[in-house]
């Protein structure tokens, strides 16, 4: 960054430029609340664990997504995992985790190679199927 700066002088560096140059060097940058990285995509959300379950159930119905996995982590009883397939065998993981009461934090996995679109459409898919006050800031 400190490249970036020192070579354009007094130049004004925009957001994109320096997210792009951050993204080569490996590094993550966002404008939002959700991060993306390394084919993951977080957020924190403030609702019930068992809203969040609800609604990634009803965002996999939405998108025709096949249901392939729906438990409860047996080493860590705060954490439920998901995992749906659609038509080209492709494995996308969602995990919900209890933070506390209503404070969870929300993870779409569509893998390394994966698609960051696809996994933005499938977390708003879910957030679209929460109470308005469980958004993440800035989401809605």
């Amino acid at each position: 960054m400190a490249i970036l700066l020192g070579c354009g002088g007094c130049e004004i560096v925009t957001l994109a430029t320096v997210s792009t140059m951050l993204d080569i060097a490996g590094t993550v940058a966002t404008t939002g609340p959700e991060v993306f990285s390394m084919g993951k995509l977080s957020t924190a959300l403030m609702a019930d664990d068992g809203e969040i379950q609800k609604a990634v159930r009803r965002a996999g119905a939405d998108l025709h997504l096949h249901l392939v996995r729906d438990r409860q982590e047996k080493s860590y009883r705060n954490i439920w995992d998901f995992q749906f397939q659609d038509d080209r065998k492709s494995k996308i993981e969602v995990t919900v985790e209890k933070r506390a009461g209503m404070l969870c934090w929300l993870r779409v996995n569509v893998g390394i190679f994966g698609s960051e679109p696809t996994a933005r459409l499938i977390m708003h898919r879910i957030e679209s199927h929460l109470p308005p006050t469980a958004a993440a800031p800035g989401t809605k």
